[in-house]
């Protein structure tokens, strides 16, 4: 499995026919693409979360890994409905509950995740440790030893 970007297509593999007919008649204004700034935020958002697990690696881009796209497109789908003012079913609202849940358990690292081939983007937080002094311990257990 590889890590790739959520397309069109698979934003409409996860709506019904009404849900399709909607997002195809809608108007956006000029210069307004919709889709693709949902697409973006919800994988800037799972993206987080996938870092969130210093254990993991992000591939570069707006990118996810495989196993995450159908949690994703739960987010994705209900990001889509609301902007589109439809009415979201219990189902709906249900499944991005569960998608939220799923990268919580990726964030803690009990759910693995696929390291990406090729490039990395480590834009991240980064934990580092800097020491800012070396002294001596002067008190040691063995200088202490019979007091």
């Amino acid at each position: 499995m590889a890590w790739r970007e959520l397309t069109e297509d698979d934003v409409l593999s996860v709506l019904n026919a009404a849900e399709t007919a909607a997002y195809k008649s809608k108007v956006t204004g000029e210069g307004q693409d919709v889709l693709s700034d949902i697409i973006t935020k919800v994988v800037d958002f799972c993206r987080g979360y996938i870092g969130d697990n210093p254990g993991n690696k992000l591939a570069a881009g707006t990118t996810l890994p495989e196993r995450t796209h159908r949690p994703a497109l739960h987010l994705i789908r209900k990001d889509l409905l609301t902007r589109l003012d439809m009415e979201v079913s219990e189902d709906r609202r249900s499944d991005a509950k569960e998608a939220i849940r799923y990268f919580e358990r990726v964030a803690e690292g009990k759910v693995q995740i696929e390291m990406p081939d090729g490039a990395t983007d480590d834009s991240g937080p980064q934990q580092t440790i800097e020491t800012l002094s070396t002294n001596e311990r002067l008190a040691t257990r063995d200088k202490l030893a019979g007091l």
